[in-house]
This record gives C-alpha cells, sequence and structure tokens, in this order.
C-alpha cells in the first residue's frame, strides 16, 4: 500500500512539474476561436532564438485578419508580453493571407486574413547570462476580431514555459511553426512598380518566380494603396504580369512615398506568396499580351453599394438630428445668430455657416478618431462613450448652466481670461460658430437620430476612409440647413428682421439649457447617485460664486474668482461612476438562452440613462401599462441591457448587431436552437410590438 502511494505520488509530482515546463498552453475557447500558444523548443540554450506561435483553430466559416484587413476588421494583435528578464520577443511572423469575401449579394466586401486555421511565429532570444536549469516563463496578451456575418472582438492571455538546457526541439509543435515559417512570405528579386491612371491604379511585376498567375492576388502592406473590394484584373504577359483595380484613399495628387505588399500566386505544392517592394514612381516594361484579361474579386457594379446606402442614411440621419431634443438647445442659438446676420452681409452668413459647418465635421471626425484608436486598443466603446464618464456630463451640465445665465443676462463675458471656456459658443464672428458646431455634436451624441443608428454602427466597424467618409456625410446632413439659409437668398429673406424680440428670444432661450442642465443631472444621479448629485451642485454654486468675484472691482476678487473655478474644475473631476441597479431584469446571454429554453419569447432594451429616445420609448410605449400586461399575457420576459455607464460586454453585444449605440431592441423567439433576433426600429408603437410577440408565438 505504501509502494503505490509513494508512486502515485511521484506521479503526481512529475505531471506537476511537466505540465508547469510545458511548452505549449492549455486551448483556450474565446468564444468563436480556440486560441493556444505552443514552442517549436521544449528546452533551449542561453543564446538561442527560438520561435513561440499562437495557434488558432477559428468556427466554421469565421475568420481572422491580416496586419492589413483589408476593407474591414481589425489584426491579430499582441497587447503584450509579461515574460522572464531573460527573453526577448520579436515580431509576428505573418502567414500568407487570402482575400475573404464577405457581406449580401448587392454588397460584398473583401477582407485580408485567415480562416479555418492560422499560426503566428514570433521568434524568442534567450540571454546569453541564462543559467542553465532555469524555467523561463513567457505569457502573451491577444487580442483578434473574429468575424463572419457579424463581428466578435475576442482575445485571451496564454503562457508557456521552457528549461534552459541542451536545446530540445518540441516534437509535437516544431513542425508545425517550422512549416509555417517557411511559407510565410519573404522578400524576392521581383522588379515591381505602380502607377495612378486617372482613378485607376496600374500594377506590374517582372522577374517572376516560376508558378502559376491566373488567379494571383496582390496584398498591401498598408492601407489606401488599392480599394480592397474592387476587381483585380489580370494581364498575363511573356515577360511578367499586370494588375489594374482601383486606387485607394492614400492616392490624392501624388502617388503614396512607398508601396509593398505580398503577391500570392499559385506554386507547385500550393498557394505562395512573396514580399514585394513597389516603386511608385514608374512600372518596368513587361512585354506584350500574352493572354485575355482576368478579374479576380467580387463584380464591381455591386462593391460599394453597402457603403453607399451607408451614407445616404448617414446623410439624412444627420438632418434629422436637428430637430432631436438633445440638440434643441444649441441650434437654437445658431439659428438666433444666423437670425442676427441674415438681412446683412450675405458673404459673412456664408463665413458664419462654413464655419459652423467645420465645427461640426471636424468634431464627427475627431470622435470617431478616438473611437476607432481605442477599439484599436482592445477597448470596448460605441457611439457617445463619453457620456459613459460622470465627469463629462458634469462639464456638460456647468457648462450648459453658464451659458443659460449669459442668456439671462446675469453675466457678460467681458475680455481677458473670462472670453474663454462658456464665451467660445457666445464669442461674435467665426470662432463662435466653430465651437457651437463642436458643442452641437457633443451633446448630439446621446441622439440616435433615425437612419443613424445603422450608419454609425457601420462606420466604426469598417476602415478609417469608410468610416471618415460616412462621419463626413453625416456633419454635412446636420449643418444642411445653415448652409441652405446661407446659399438661398429667398430662405434668407423669410427670417424675421432684427429687433427687439431678439432680446426676448434670447433670455427665452436660457430655459432650454436649463433643462438640459436638469436632464445631465438626472443622467448625473443614475451614474454616480447621490454622492455625483451633492458635488454636482456644489460645483454648480461655485461657479455662481466665481462669476460674482470675477466681475468684483475690489481687490483680489479676481484672484479669489480663479481660485473658485480651479475649485469647481477640481469637484467635477472627482465625480465617479457607481455600479448602477437596474429596474427590471438585467440582460445577460446567457439568461437569454435559459429563458428562451423555457419557451418564453424575449424582448431586450439596451437603453441608457442618457438616451433620449431611448427615454421616450420607455415612456410612451415600454413603461405602459398596455404593454406590460401584453407582456404578462404571452410570457414575454423583459430584459434590460443599461449602458448608463460603461460595459464592455454590452458594447461588444451591440457590435455583433452592427450598433455603436443605443436605443437596440431585440426581440428573440422562445426555443433551443441558436437564431438571430428580431432587430426592431428605434421608434416604438404599442401596435408594433403586439404584432411582432404575437408573430413569433405563432411561429
Amino acid at each position: 500500500m505504501r509502494f503505490i502511494i509513494l508512486t502515485l505520488s511521484a506521479l503526481w509530482i512529475w505531471m506537476s512539474v511537466t505540465d508547469a515546463q510545458a511548452s505549449e498552453s492549455a486551448l483556450v475557447d474565446t468564444g468563436y476561436v480556440n486560441a493556444q500558444l505552443v514552442s517549436d523548443h521544449s528546452e533551449v540554450a542561453p543564446g538561442q532564438t527560438f520561435h513561440i506561435a499562437l495557434r488558432q483553430l477559428m468556427d466554421k466559416g469565421w475568420h481572422t485578419y491580416w496586419y492589413n484587413p483589408g476593407d474591414s476588421g481589425e489584426p491579430v494583435q499582441i497587447k503584450g508580453w509579461d515574460k522572464s528578464d531573460a527573453l526577448t520577443t520579436g515580431e509576428i511572423i505573418w502567414p500568407l493571407p487570402r482575400a475573404i469575401p464577405t457581406g449580401s449579394d448587392d454588397f460584398i466586401l473583401i477582407n485580408y486574413g485567415f480562416d479555418d486555421s492560422a499560426v503566428f511565429p514570433v521568434p524568442v532570444t534567450v540571454s546569453p547570462d541564462a543559467a542553465l536549469g532555469d524555467v523561463l516563463s513567457i505569457e502573451g496578451d491577444f487580442y483578434y476580431l473574429v468575424c463572419e456575418d457579424i463581428c466578435v472582438p475576442e482575445g485571451t492571455k496564454l503562457s508557456l514555459n521552457v528549461i534552459v538546457g541542451e536545446p530540445k526541439l518540441d516534437e509535437q509543435w516544431s513542425g508545425l511553426i517550422e512549416q509555417s515559417r517557411a511559407k510565410s512570405p519573404k522578400l524576392g528579386t521581383i522588379d515591381a512598380g505602380i502607377i495612378k491612371r486617372d482613378k485607376r491604379a496600374i500594377l506590374r511585376f517582372k522577374n517572376l518566380p516560376t508558378g502559376e498567375y491566373d488567379q494571383a492576388h496582390f496584398f498591401p502592406w498598408e492601407q489606401g494603396i488599392i480599394e480592397p473590394s474592387v476587381p483585380q484584373v489580370l494581364t498575363i504577359t511573356n515577360q511578367g504580369l499586370q494588375i489594374e483595380t482601383d486606387t485607394g484613399f492614400g492616392w490624392k495628387k501624388d502617388p503614396p512615398e512607398t508601396a509593398g505588399g505580398v503577391l500570392r500566386y499559385l506554386g507547385k505544392d500550393g498557394p505562395v506568396g512573396v514580399d514585394v517592394i513597389v516603386k511608385t514612381d514608374s512600372i518596368p516594361d513587361i512585354g506584350a499580351v500574352a493572354s485575355a484579361p482576368a478579374t479576380v474579386g467580387p463584380d464591381n457594379d455591386t462593391a460599394n453599394i453597402g457603403l453607399l446606402s451607408m451614407i445616404f442614411a448617414a446623410f439624412l440621419g444627420g438632418v434629422v438630428l436637428n430637430i432631436m431634443p438633445c440638440v434643441f438647445p444649441i441650434v437654437s442659438l445658431k439659428a438666433l445668430s444666423i437670425a442676427k446676420m441674415a438681412h446683412g452681409d450675405l458673404r459673412q452668413v456664408r463665413r458664419d455657416a462654413w464655419m459652423y459647418t467645420i465645427g461640426i465635421i471636424a468634431s464627427f471626425l475627431l470622435m470617431t478618431a478616438l473611437i476607432l484608436m481605442l477599439k484599436a486598443g482592445g477597448s470596448s466603446v460605441g457611439w457617445a462613450f463619453h457620456f459613459q464618464d460622470p465627469r463629462v456630463v458634469g462639464v456638460l451640465a456647468i457648462l450648459l448652466f453658464a451659458i443659460g445665465l449669459n442668456l439671462l443676462g446675469v453675466f457678460e463675458v467681458a475680455g481677458g481670461f473670462q472670453n474663454t471656456g462658456q464665451s467660445l459658443t457666445q464669442k461674435g464672428g467665426l470662432v463662435g460658430s466653430f465651437f457651437t458646431g463642436v458643442l452641437a455634436v457633443i451633446v448630439a451624441t446621446p441622439c440616435m437620430a433615425p437612419f443613424m443608428a445603422g450608419a454609425a454602427g457601420y462606420a466604426i466597424t469598417q476602415s478609417p476612409s469608410s468610416a471618415a467618409i460616412i462621419f463626413l456625410t453625416l456633419g454635412i446632413g446636420f449643418a444642411l440647413p445653415y448652409l441652405l439659409i446661407a446659399y438661398i437668398p429667398a430662405l434668407s429673406r423669410k427670417l424675421p428682421k432684427p429687433g427687439d424680440w431678439m432680446v426676448k428670444f434670447k433670455e427665452f432661450l436660457a430655459f432650454p439649457m436649463f433643462g438640459a442642465v436638469i436632464w445631465l443631472i438626472w443622467v448625473l444621479v443614475q451614474q454616480s447617485g447621490a454622492e455625483g448629485l451633492w458635488m454636482l451642485l456644489t460645483a454648480m454654486l461655485v461657479l455662481g460664486f466665481a462669476i460674482w468675484l470675477l466681475h468684483q472691482n475690489w481687490q483680489w476678487a479676481k484672484a479669489l474668482g480663479v481660485i473658485a473655478l480651479l475649485a469647481m474644475a477640481a469637484i467635477t473631476i472627482a465625480l465617479h461612476p457607481r455600479q448602477i441597479s437596474t429596474e427590471g431584469e438585467k440582460w445577460s446571454a446567457e439568461r437569454v438562452a435559459e429563458l428562451r429554453a423555457q419557451g418564453n419569447p424575449v424582448f431586450v432594451d439596451f437603453t441608457a440613462a442618457w438616451c433620449v429616445p431611448c427615454k421616450v420609448n420607455e415612456g410612451r410605449v415600454l413603461n405602459t401599462t398596455e404593454i406590460k400586461e401584453l407582456f404578462s399575457e404571452t410570457g414575454t420576459r423583459f430584459l434590460i441591457a443599461d449602458w448608463t455607464n460603461r460595459d464592455p460586454v454590452i458594447a461588444d453585444e451591440l457590435a455583433k448587431f452592427g450598433r455603436a449605440g443605443v436605443p437596440l431592441y431585440l426581440l428573440y423567439p422562445p426555443g433551443n436552437n441558436d437564431v438571430m433576433p428580431e432587430i426592431l426600429p428605434q421608434i416604438l408603437t404599442k401596435s408594433m410590438i403586439r404584432e411582432k410577440i404575437q408573430a413569433v408565438r405563432s411561429n
């Protein structure tokens, strides 16, 4: 018996040590990808370079991305390493990508990436000073976007150990990693160049390796060289290959300074890729044409329909945004400004309208760039993400409170120090118009106007160029009414002439400002509770005291006013979120599956306290007795996904359905099967919900 116990103990210790020193991590299911970190060596020598690799096994139909993802997507990324000091890591050795078409029949995107499986080797060098017998650990923090019809950001941390000793290949993984390294594209001797003819890019390749090029494809290293979704027209000559396609956003008047990429073709053992440096000022002579051109890629006539439809939706959304309640106080200020100038110098009116437009467009583009950068860094954010920070809500409440006081004439903006901050939107001239546009965008983001939700959700999952075009169009739509007044004299002549009415109207506009302040205070209470409420009210009190001090003439008054403003800022910065207690049943994907399996339809309300359309729908429809009774009678379970404060799980779920913000309403039928829910419109009606629930129950 003692022998058995000792044997089992020794076996257990051996297995523990073996596992601790394994040259592979556990296989981790991150959702639609199974990920693993593996090594080509189990033992390494001091000073040796070996390779570890991220191994991905994708679910059927799903794919991840190359470092240029193509039309949309994000590349596989290593966010960081946590490793022994004796190890130094290099860059990813990228596998050969392929062109992956996605989308519907009427709109196809071409992504560059990997499906089924992929291996991403990384060189690791051991310090010459590493001691024999040391166990060296390395952990990678990996992030990747995995897509099918929807895209899901996934990631995980994976770790493994290697022993310092006599070099020893890992029998299981060394062959796989070596194969991946051997097949990864390497710089060859191809002579290549690219030029622009009208909007077309002409690439030519000479000194080609032996292979078949009738299905060749060029993958640029950087976005903007060519348009991925436009077909590549191939012409094979007796001396080389020509590829013709559309130029990308990187071509303006002059060609890009550098270009390069991977030319994929068919070798004797399958697809092969070679790295190519492409000259941008000339193309090589490849002789006479030897075969008819072939086209590789989706149909050119339908390739951009989806983008065009989203551009149109963004334009309509921008126009409708002018009548949304979020922006009424600010656009009213602009309307008053235009009315003052409408019967004056037409050139000044147009300059003013354009500066307002530039302020709007610059703000939309800056906010989009911030979202794309945060998402590229692994953050799960969406449209109006800044409203999830109570400090931003507090600053806006204070700013609108100060503007309201100014409109009532409680204080006038003088020169010097006071001529900053809130005064920017009240200043006359072009600067004031620009910052009025900026403020209009900031307060507009909680209002997802009709047509805008889909366009915004689509934009932040696309390439930077597509996102910029969509939000540029959104900004133009938002500013359009003021541009029309500036450029159509018949419209400006219908505006009332300046007079005493403007003074009264200016004072009246203070009350919509105060109404917006009340709404922002309510939002802040949802985010930060009673503590946040008294902090914000204290900050407003201090602001009023500062304004009074700054208008006094006695010694030290202005210095004390500045100190009061600093105190107000310190109080506002100290605001922080709290845990939100949702009225109603809290949403989770697991709870949806559980309720559906019990035979219940499930209605999910993605909402936020700062979302004005959400609150309108809740007040008019969702929280009414009629709809509550309907849910009860039909067994429909009502779940709430509250996005008032930042929640990456909810952000990821919104992204699955092509949304960048709230509201979003989903209706799931009962059942155990995997099924896409029906996405309901942003504007709800009681009759619509009744019809939709009856339909899912009858099916």
